[in-house]
């Protein structure tokens, strides 16, 4: 009777160190939706993790037990193994952001349930609306006179080429959205041989931004653009009918991608790809709670690169 008292004396002073105590997981699944509603053809996105529940660290044996159960609104169901995050203390709680995968998004309710160690959480909902007004949003990147795979451009070193990011606004509300550049709001690019040999990715530097100072750059990180955020950081207004257009050098992301591997001769995909965040409308308008709609955009062309 003393050596148990003792004992849990003891686990008390030190956490884990005693029988009982490191087989307690310290931790429990969390799921987070910052917005219920999305729009069919916008990136579906939502945060899942652990929350760690005391000081003690969570066992490792429990770190590959998180599961991600989505249930699509046919009925079917899906479920996956999640990871535990390569990055920060290894043995801490996280949390991370997720999505529906390369499933064909249907109409209706999505229920979402994480699992870590046994424990579930309460079913999350969240529901895909079919909202004509996304579709009167265009917005892509342009490679010269030329927008996809099929057209190939001869290039020689250095290019003056330029690659162009267009956002016209054809609803009948008025459209913001953050200005490229800075935390949270990268521009990312993928260069890739024809043949296999070379394959890179790297984000296009900040301080070569076209359209811009410095100072406008804006250095505010950021999980989720709001009306309030608008305020405080460079932001994009489109009014109805009007267009925006934001230039990149094709030799700046050369340059940057032949600090890390040589660029050849050859023939190359190229693509240009960043996430839009768009409110619609105003804070109190009927769009409110749709927003901010998460504009998923990307370009590929082919260039032959010459010297």
């Amino acid at each position: 009777m003393k050596t148990a008292c003792l004992a849990l004396f003891l686990s008390c002073l030190w956490p884990g160190t005693y029988p009982g105590r490191q087989d307690t997981p310290n931790g429990i699944p969390i799921i987070r939706l910052d917005k219920t509603r999305f729009v069919l053809g916008e990136k579906i996105f939502f945060w899942e993790g652990v929350e760690q529940t005391s000081h003690a660290p969570i066992p490792k044996k429990y770190q590959q037990t998180c599961r991600r159960t989505i249930t699509r609104p046919d009925g079917t169901q899906k479920t996956e193994n999640v990871g535990w995050p390569i990055d920060g203390p290894p043995d801490s709680g996280w949390l991370g952001g997720a999505g529906l995968g390369a499933d064909a998004v249907q109409l209706g309710r999505y229920t979402l349930v994480f699992e870590f160690a046994g424990q579930k959480t309460v079913p999350a909902f969240l529901f895909v609306e079919d909202v004509p007004i996304l579709k009167q949003v265009k917005a892509d990147f342009v490679f010269g006179d030329f927008r996809s795979d099929p057209a190939t451009l001869e290039v020689h070193m250095p290019t003056g080429e330029n690659v162009t990011l267009v956002v016209h606004n054809g609803a009948d509300q008025t459209l913001r959205f953050p200005r490229l550049g800075g935390s949270g709001r990268f521009v990312s690019v993928s260069i890739r041989k024809v043949d296999g040999s070379y394959s890179n990715g790297l984000f296009y530097p900040d301080d070569k931004l076209s359209n811009q100072k410095e100072s406008e750059v804006g250095s505010i990180s950021f999980d989720q653009f709001t009306w309030e955020l608008a305020r405080k950081i460079p932001t994009i207004t489109l009014k109805p009918g009007e267009t925006y257009r934001q230039e990149f050098s094709l030799q700046t992301a050369f340059d940057k991608a032949k600090e890390s591997l040589p660029l050849n001769p050859g023939e190359y995909k190229v693509t240009f790809s960043t996430e839009l965040q768009i409110l619609i409308g105003e804070k109190d308008g009927q769009w409110a709670e749709l927003s901010p709609v998460r504009l998923s955009v990307g370009s590929t062309a082919t260039f032959m690169i010459a010297r």
